[in-house]
């Protein structure tokens, strides 16, 4: 499984991500990739090609452990 963090680095949500990595690291044994994106206001979680999550769509940042549950479910899946 292989999982992307897209941010927006004029944002300042580096560090939200890279929060969110730790704690997916931690959680499933995968370290996701960290990407600083151009698009204005996005963070979204991509797991294999797919968005798991986008703020952009919710117009919320997800909570950690929903995302950790989600992938874990996916990681059980495969």
């Amino acid at each position: 499984m292989q999982i992307a963090i897209e941010y927006c680095g004029t944002c300042n949500y580096r560090p939200r991500a890279a929060s969110l990595a730790w704690a997916i690291q931690e959680a499933v044994g995968i370290k996701p990739l960290l990407v600083h994106s151009q698009e204005s206001g996005t963070y979204k979680i991509i797991v294999d090609g797919d968005i798991l999550y986008s703020k952009l769509a919710t117009s919320a940042f997800p909570k950690t452990d929903e995302i950790v549950d989600m992938l874990k479910k996916r990681q059980v899946a495969v």
